[in-house]
């Protein structure tokens, strides 16, 4: 016989496991065990306890639950003993041999869930497909990186499916529970996470912790070799007792907590923190790791991005799907066959920002009701601007108009003692080696800081209809989009600046959240539009194999 597991968990991993409330908000910090702690164990129990039930698995993108949520909350099943193929079965029906008993409603094709050993299955749901919640009924409803969900197209989507059978569970306080976790929100689309504090009856989650903790300790005592029968007996009935009034107690009951890094330090150690205080940026530091409430920084130079407008999520599931069990083996490489909002008969646009320590470039394409700036990529020391153009030329190998119109300024022109080819040049001969073609856009001298905020005052309020929206794939502009929200601004001699100090800061801040990325992203957007803000193009020059 197999010996008991022990596992140790941190104080808020405690609270939130005997608690067990009805609905769950966890706003932890990274490294806390959110995956490990709330997720996994509220999962497998409510699993248990709901055998042949459903669970909706939810989450902004699919693509989330296939690479973000889905490994390492297998890794946290394993942990507590749940074996792949053996305990849970992802993708595919459990083996006909084993007999298990089928979902109460079964789903018709096993590719978007997880079975169960008792019949009990999770559905993938996410906020981008909403048709695989079309017509599901679950009993249950968890996920991960809340913060990135549009809340209403939740409600409006997948909320819903958290209904019915009513008749079997309806007696449990699992029964159509809530579980949702996330790090701390960085703008407004997050913030309604945090508005469920609100929500709490505080005297309420005390009864039941006390409730259970003297629950504990009779069940305790019933173990125990020395206790006797009679009194065996008498301490069954209490724990009945108990577990009722634990049962009804829960019932409706809502649990919000949050959590800093600092509650895990048993695991993590104190030179992580250490790394983090100098290699992150003070308010990101404050944010990730401190879990402290900042919502964007103050007085930006792009004050009117507005992540739930200006961002999209654009996944090409009929490629990603027939690639699911490759994901799972780890064996998946994202590329652009991945993105649905590459238009395959049109070269890309690229813009760069680059120096001696961090390189980095925005793609994006035009289309007739928008500007869709399709991704960012970078590359740090002691990397070459060249290695960058491979990661480039390597994402979107499959694309099949290998032609690039190359935007840059006049900082990509000179030359020096160390350096014999501009950086125009490099950028140029790198792409063109690898069988692109490359059409040079040079924009001349770039715009001061002061034009720049004006402008991008008047395309990110939209007002203006001879002016081209701008869109950033979500998930690709990640690193860019923070950059954007962290970029400040500063007021000298009546004009607007961009604050770049931060660029000088390598040492404290990471350079892909510096504004390295931000003057790249004005470089694509100036080049593509300058016409259009009062400027004229110069002479574009087309440069092929």
């Amino acid at each position: 016989m197999n010996e008991p597991r022990k596992i140790w968990l941190n104080k808020p991993q405690r609270e939130a496991f005997l608690i067990r409330a009805h609905e769950h908000y966890h706003v932890w910090a990274r490294g806390t065990g959110k995956t490990e702690g709330p997720i996994a164990f509220r999962s497998i129990h409510n699993a248990n306890v709901m055998p042949r039930g459903a669970t909706g698995m939810v989450a902004a993108t699919y693509m989330q639950i296939l690479t973000r949520t889905l490994p390492p909350l297998e890794k946290a099943w394993q942990r507590y003993g749940y074996m792949p193929d053996v305990h849970y079965w992802v993708g595919k029906y459990p083996p006909k041999n084993l007999k298990i008993k089928k979902a109460i409603y079964h789903p018709r094709s096993p590719e978007h869930c997880v079975f169960w050993w008792n019949g009990h299955v999770r559905h993938f749901m996410s906020l981008d497909r909403p048709g695989l919640a079309n017509g599901k009924t679950v009993d249950s409803i968890d996920g991960d990186e809340a913060r990135f969900m549009n809340f209403q197209r939740y409600l409006d989507d997948i909320a819903p499916t958290n209904r019915g059978n009513r008749e079997i569970f309806g007696h449990l306080a699992e029964h159509h529970a809530v579980t949702f976790c996330t790090d701390m929100p960085e703008d407004q689309s997050g913030k309604w996470i945090l508005d469920k504090e609100k929500e709490v009856n505080k005297r309420l989650i005390t009864e039941i912790l006390n409730i259970q903790l003297a629950y504990n300790d009779i069940e305790t005592e019933y173990y125990l070799p020395r206790t006797t029968k009679p009194r065996r007996i008498y301490l069954a009935r209490k724990l009945k007792d108990y577990a009722y009034c634990l049962n009804e107690l829960r019932k409706g009951s809502v649990f919000y907590s949050e959590a800093t890094s600092l509650e895990n330090i048993a695991v993590l150690g104190e030179e992580q923190f250490k790394q983090w205080r100098r290699e992150l940026k003070p308010n990101v530091y404050e944010r990730a790791i401190l879990n402290k409430r900042i919502i964007q920084v103050e007085q930006g130079f792009y004050p009117q991005l507005n992540l739930e407008k200006h961002t999209y999520d654009a996944f090409d599931y009929s490629y990603i799907d027939n690639a699911i069990m490759p994901i799972r083996a780890n064996q998946f490489v994202q590329d652009s066959r991945c993105d649905a909002d590459v238009n395959k008969s049109r070269p890309l646009d690229i813009a760069f920002d680059s120096n001696g320590y961090f390189n980095c470039m925005c793609i994006g394409q035009e289309t007739p009701k928008e500007y869709r700036v399709l991704n960012a990529l970078f590359i740090k020391e002691p990397d070459l601007l060249k290695y960058l153009c491979n990661k480039f030329t390597e994402y979107y190998r499959h694309h099949p108009t290998k032609e690039v119109n190359f935007i840059y300024d006049h900082t990509f022109m000179g030359t020096d003692a160390t350096r014999h080819h501009s950086f125009a040049d490099e950028i140029t001969k790198a792409i063109t080696a690898k069988g692109w073609k490359v059409k040079r856009v040079y924009i001349g001298q770039q715009p001061g800081h002061d034009t720049r905020y004006r402008m991008w005052g008047t395309v990110l309020k939209e007002e203006d209809r001879r002016v081209h929206k701008v869109r950033l794939n979500k998930t690709n502009c990640s690193t860019l989009l923070v950059a954007l929200q962290r970029a400040a601004v500063r007021q000298t001699a009546k004009r607007f600046e961009k604050d770049k100090r931060d660029e000088a800061r390598i040492h404290t801040v990471p350079p892909e959240e510096a504004t390295h990325f931000t003057d790249a992203f004005d470089t694509l957007y100036i080049g593509k539009f300058k016409h259009q803000i009062g400027y004229a193009l110069p002479h574009a020059d087309f440069i092929a194999l």
